[in-house]
């Protein structure tokens, strides 16, 4: 779900290119980076998460502003390299409005993306979301070196994402990867209403790992320590919050217990999940 900081008239979208090891996730998104204005793009990082590592950084797509004056922020992740542990793509996959199905096209590489697509619907699933639920794309990655590749139509049929758009590019040279991110973001944008009901948001932050012990998230974050400040919202009303606890609802993932909490002021009411990592000593 896309976060609107009606604040600052900026509407905030997560873009994940998601795919197996050496598919040029990282290839494409540094080119992507290289060519975008200086003005309109956050620092690209690269930090630690989850024994993983996350790549990511933010930019506008256009400098003019869309009706009522609002702007959009993109938001892009991947993870780099060998994925040791599962759960780091879970963390990342939480809340994206649209997903890049990056795969190269190398016939020998096929039971790897297939391996990898099976698991992002089990990732997905575990929000309660499938792979059509969310803008997404399938992004073919051809490589200079290679002289068997696979046709469009076989690939999506092996991988069984016949109805996901189709994009063909080479991360290498940057040929197609533009076009493919240009493809997914209007694709998002067509879901996205700024005439909608104004609701306290923050800025997406990178996902927080199992690093902390105690985290705070809601339905629709990105997994930031900054949800926090969506909770000063409630500050302009007078009314003391009302706090209670929705028993049937906790959950237990390993050391973790997710607590949801619906919170209450006036005719005000939203549900906050607290994670919270037990340690025995």
């Amino acid at each position: 779900m896309a976060l609107f900081n009606h604040a600052k008239k900026e509407i905030n979208v997560k873009i994940i290119y998601y795919g197996p090891s050496g598919s040029g996730k990282s290839t494409a998104i540094n080119y992507i980076y290289s060519r975008i204005k200086p003005a309109l793009r956050g620092e690209l990082k690269c930090i630690p998460a989850g024994g993983d590592n996350l790549l990511f950084f933010d930019f506008s797509p256009f400098e003019a502003a869309l009706p009522d004056g609002y702007h959009v922020r993109l938001h892009i992740y991947t993870l780099t390299g060998p994925v040791t542990n599962p759960a780091t793509w879970k963390m990342t996959l939480k809340g994206a409005d649209g997903i890049v199905v990056m795969v190269d096209t190398v016939p020998e590489h096929l039971p790897l993306a297939t391996e990898a697509v099976s698991q992002l619907r089990d990732y997905l699933s575990a929000y309660g979301v499938g792979l059509n639920d969310s803008p997404a794309i399938l992004q073919l990655n051809d490589h200079d070196n290679s002289s068997q590749i696979m046709d469009d139509s076989e690939m999506a049929f092996a991988l069984d994402l016949p109805c996901l758009p189709v994009c063909r590019s080479n991360a290498s040279s940057g040929e197609g990867v533009l076009d493919a991110l240009t493809t997914l973001s209007r694709m998002v944008l067509d879901q996205v209403v700024v005439k909608e009901k104004p609701v306290a948001m923050s800025n997406p932050s990178p996902p927080e790992y199992d690093n902390l012990d105690l985290e705070l998230s809601n339905k629709s974050d990105y997994g930031s320590d900054q949800n926090c400040e969506k909770l000063e919202a409630y500050s302009e009303h007078s009314e003391a919050p009302q706090v209670s606890l929705s028993s049937q609802d906790v959950t237990f993932e390993g050391p973790v217990i997710r607590l949801p909490l619906d919170i209450s002021i006036g005719n005000s009411r939203r549900r906050v999940i607290v994670s919270v990592s037990v340690e025995t000593e």
